[in-house]
């Protein structure tokens, strides 16, 4: 169980807070059941319910500050996904995302800044799928970072492009 205050990677929905638990007084709901309380760092101004017993939901703990260093300082050895198809690359992105494991985030990533290159030498731009697999992915992974380390997003992304380079 997580405690209040605590960061956490919540799914494929980015970085939360735990401000508490609760149990929800709403029609259909069980009313034994108890949820977390959280706020989305990126959206501050609601509230999101998740079961405390949640099975089917991808949460864990954001990285240490040590942990985040030592995934920067790998991140040069972390490769671009080896996809043959533009399908297996869609499910490749999609399942890395899920995950939600840093990893597999920054393969996401380096996927998609090999593809924009690929294309841009065709003369054409990146995909809507394309586009949002990036989006997600960088959200997900730069907030936790920014965490972690104690700094913007703007910097982790000037730390990523210097260690995953």
């Amino acid at each position: 169980m997580f405690q209040s205050g605590t960061y956490v990677v919540y799914g494929c929905k980015g970085v939360h807070k735990i401000l508490g638990t609760t149990r929800l007084d709403l029609e259909g709901i069980p009313k034994d059941k108890d949820y977390y309380v959280m706020q989305a760092v990126k959206k501050p101004d609601g509230a999101v319910y998740a079961p405390v017993e949640a099975s089917r939901t991808n949460m864990r703990s954001v990285m240490t500050r040590e942990q985040a260093e030592s995934f920067l300082h790998t991140a040069e050895h972390i490769h671009a996904l080896t996809c043959k198809t533009p399908k297996q690359r869609e499910e490749n992105c999609r399942e890395g995302i899920k995950s939600c494991a840093p990893d597999a985030l920054l393969q996401v990533i380096k996927t998609v800044l090999e593809r924009r290159e690929e294309r841009a030498r065709q003369g054409k731009k990146l995909t809507l799928s394309d586009l949002h697999f990036m989006e997600q992915a960088e959200d997900i992974l730069y907030e936790e970072l920014a965490i972690s380390l104690s700094i913007s997003r703007v910097e982790v992304e000037e730390k990523i492009k210097a260690y995953a380079s």
